[in-house]
């Protein structure tokens, strides 16, 4: 059986890095965080790194190839904007949607489509 040699996950990221194999080391992880890209990396080579010491630098992210969306996407349906929302309603409404199989998307889609008309019609006066 061969012996392993014992790394932590920093010297494992640089040993990656360097483009060196990790079949022959074990890596046991000290307390300091790591970057997601490197634990995904990591995890490539079957090393699991624990949840609690991955972290996310959003500010390194680079997005400028990413397009910027255009009111022209939006009316094209190209691109749409997907608004989650989380309610807590009562027992009657649960009782209510479940036994009327009320598609809450839907029903919520229409009656802001019916708000918004509504608001929409009334004249913009200010306070008298």
């Amino acid at each position: 059986m061969e012996t392993k040699i014992i790394i932590n996950q920093q010297e494992a990221i640089l040993l990656l890095k360097g483009g060196e194999e990790l079949s022959k080391y074990k890596v046991v992880f000290n307390q300091e965080k790591i970057e997601a890209l490197h634990a995904i990396q990591l995890g490539r080579k079957n090393i699991e790194v624990p949840e609690d010491l991955i972290y996310n630098d959003d500010d390194a992210i680079d997005f400028s190839d990413d397009p910027d969306i255009s009111k022209e996407d939006l009316d094209a349906g190209k691109k749409v904007w997907n608004i989650k929302t989380s309610s807590n309603f009562d027992k009657e409404l649960k009782d209510w949607i479940i036994n009327e199989k009320i598609d809450v998307d839907k029903l919520l889609n229409k009656l802001m489509r019916n708000f918004y008309e509504t608001v929409k019609d009334f004249p913009k006066k200010g306070a008298t």
